[in-house]
């Protein structure tokens, strides 16, 4: 078989030229096509995304406010922990404290009152000795307490040899008070 071309050199050059450009122009469509469908993949997955989203945000809505009074409660909770634990830091046992101070005075004395001042960190004590000797004992222990500072007993309070009443005021050491 024989093969004639009839065509001349430049139909052949044109007839080149527009199957190139008819292969570019479905290469254009082949990519505008698939442009196009990954566009509209594009735009159902983001409908469905936001469907889900609305949802997921009115589920969280709904779940938020029947949960409040919970959330409420735990917050008025924490509040009470709070304070408690604040309480708990700056509790002093005052038991401990009164039983060391009794155990300081003698035997022949006598309070009226003993008055503890938290914020000033002072103390009043008003009472009855039997005799001076016992006063003068009572004020070298408080002296002497490591949990009393600056102890006063006016000179006045033992000008009598019997029945002594006094008025003793001190500081309190609150750091070492546990």
């Amino acid at each position: 078989m024989i093969i004639i071309n009839l065509l001349s050199p430049g139909q052949k050059k044109d007839l080149k030229i527009k199957r190139i450009y008819t292969a570019i122009k479905e290469l254009v469509m082949l990519v505008l096509l698939f442009t196009l469908i990954i566009a509209i993949l594009l735009l159902i997955s983001k409908y469905v995304l936001d469907n889900q989203l609305a949802k997921l945000i009115e589920k969280n809505a709904l779940t938020i406010q029947e949960n409040q009074a919970i959330i409420n409660e735990i917050s008025s909770l924490n509040f009470k922990i709070e304070i408690v634990s604040r309480l708990q830091k700056d509790f002093k046992k005052w038991s401990d404290f009164l039983m060391a101070f009794s155990n300081i005075t003698p035997p022949n004395i006598s309070y009226n009152l003993i008055k503890i001042q938290y914020e000033n960190a002072s103390i009043e004590l008003r009472g009855v000795a039997k005799n001076r000797d016992d006063l003068i004992k009572l004020k070298d222990n408080l002296n002497n307490f490591n949990l009393l500072l600056n102890v006063n007993l006016p000179l006045k309070n033992l000008l009598a040899k019997e029945n002594n009443e006094f008025i003793i005021t001190a500081n309190l050491a609150l750091d070492k008070i546990r």
